[in-house]
This record gives structure tokens, sequence and C-alpha cells, in this order.
């Protein structure tokens, strides 16, 4: 598929650092095998600023293609992870009431030198990197990527109040000062994901670029497990676990689909342990790394 890309997995040096929290020492997010469809819709989302909608079940890499994103464009990273109590200020700022509750106890409640009483949220410092102070150096002058998780757990409303900040790239901030985009620094990208549990609004859709992700299939998690492991794949024992994990997904008997992560995690815990695919041990391997909904040997025989 041939085009002008901005954003272009291919490209030489394409990958690059993101200020995203990799402390846990996971490599999962590191590695993202992205289909023609999915660079595709993300090059429309950048160029027309509008916000990515991704759509899929649970398993599909829906939360992982947002810091791979920015970990190709070099962008900075930010994601806010939505429960039923998120409300739309949330992503803008938080108050600390209780620090300013307790500053007030002391007598000290706007002393000089004191910090606002408000955490700027993941889309200001996406709009402003001077509100960031933990972004890498090497990182501030360039846009971000913000990632709304799981849009769909929020109350209905939150989604219809986010639609002026995400359309206008601006808000009034809690002192009441205009926030907007630094033009010197461009734009953000909002990658919003969905498992659809609660349907979002014709208006706020409109307003996304949606992009709908299907539960990989086997030739992709085989070559995910090529990328992941490296000269450690083992291709028989990929093969069988990857039809196990087919298998849990095609709606038969009463297991969850499994993710692409707990996939890994059963070939990583094989490779580790020593066992291939003549083992008939690895199926019990899988029952604790993939196959979490039952404890019936059974199930997954």
């Amino acid at each position: 598929m041939r085009y002008t890309k901005v954003f272009d997995p291919q490209a030489p040096g394409a990958v690059g650092e993101t200020g995203a929290d990799t402390s846990s020492g996971r490599q999962d997010d590191q590695v993202y095998l992205f289909d023609e469809d999915t660079v595709l819709a993300v090059n429309v989302a950048l160029v027309t600023r509008r916000p990515l909608l991704v759509l899929g079940p649970p398993g599909s890499g829906k939360s992982t293609l947002a810091p791979n994103v920015a970990r190709v464009l070099r962008y900075r990273f930010y994601a806010e992870v939505v429960t039923a109590r998120t409300e739309a200020p949330d992503l803008l700022w938080r108050e600390e009431a209780f620090r300013q509750l307790n500053d007030a106890s002391r007598g000290r409640l706007g002393a000089p030198g004191d910090q606002p009483y408000h955490r700027p949220g993941p889309l200001w410092k996406a709009l402003d990197p001077a509100q960031d102070d933990a972004a890498p150096d090497g990182l501030r002058d360039r846009p971000a990527v913000v990632l709304i998780d799981e849009i769909d757990k929020a109350d209905p409303d939150l989604p219809n109040a986010l639609l002026d900040p995400l359309d206008n790239l601006r808000f009034e901030g809690p002192d009441r000062s205009r926030v907007t985009v630094r033009p010197e620094i461009g734009p953000p990208l909002v990658v919003i994901t969905s498992n659809e549990e609660r349907e979002l609004s014709a208006a706020f859709r409109r307003r996304c670029i949606p992009l709908r992700l299907q539960v990989p299939g086997r030739t992709h998690l085989l070559e995910v497990a090529r990328l992941h492991m490296g000269s450690d794949f083992d291709a028989e024992l990929g093969a069988e676990v990857a039809d196990l994990f087919l298998a849990q997904g095609s709606g038969t008997g009463r297991l969850a689909a499994a993710s692409t992560a707990e996939y890994l995690d059963t070939l990583r815990a094989c490779h580790e342990m020593g066992l291939t695919a003549d083992s008939e041990l690895w199926r019990s391997v899988a029952r604790f790394a993939m196959v979490k909904d039952t404890y019936e040997p059974t199930a997954f025989a």
C-alpha cells in the first residue's frame, strides 16, 4: 500500500523512547506487529487530527497499540485507564484537595512559593510538555500520544464531556486560564479503546477515526512469537500453543479468549522449563498461563 506516511513502522530508525514507564521489566509492549489497515488508520488519525477509536475484543492488542505508535514516532506517551469512577476533568487535571486541606490546617495555605493545588492530567501534559517534569529531555519538543483505555467502562456522560477538548485541543484550566496546544509542539494523537461493553454516542463516534482489531490469527501469533523470542522461539511448540489459543477464543466451551500476552507467557514459561511440543506438560503450563477460567484438565485437553 503506497502513500505518503506520517507514521511508518517500517522506516529506518523508527523505534525510539517514549517516556513511558517500563520499570516493570516486561517487554510485551516493546514489539508490535502492525498490519497495513492499522498503519493506514493511524496515518488518517494523524493527518485529520482526530482521535483514533480502537474497537475489538479483549486480547486483540488495543491497549498496546498506542505506546508502540508513540515509540515509532518518538512521541511522548501518556495513559489513563478508565474506571466507573473516572470523570472527564481527571483527564485534564486532578485537584489535590488533601494537600490543600493539610496546608490549611497548618496555616500554610497560599504561602509564597507553594505549588498549585492541582496536578495536570494526561491531556494537559500532552498539550503542554512544560507541565510534565518527568518528560525525557530528548522528547520535550515532541508531540504526544495519549491513551484513554477502556472508555466504555466510564459513565455514559464522560465521552461526550470530552468532545470539546478533543475537538478543539483546548480547555479552561482550574484557575480559569486557557490551556491550548503549544503550536511549536504540535497536536497530540489521542487513542481511545473500547471493548464495546457500552455503546458510545453517535456524536462521539463521528469525531473519531474507527479501527476495529480482530483476535489474532495463527500466522499473526507465530510471527509475534518470532519477533519477541528470537532464537528462543520453538516453532512446533508455538504452533501447538497457537492452536489452543484459537480454540479457546472460538466460542466453544466456557473459556474466555486469551490475550497475545498470555500466549507469549506460555511460550516463555515452556522455554524456561525446557518443555517442547513432545511433552504433554506444556498443556498444564498453558492452564496456568493462558487458560485461566477453569481448573478442569478436560477443558484444554
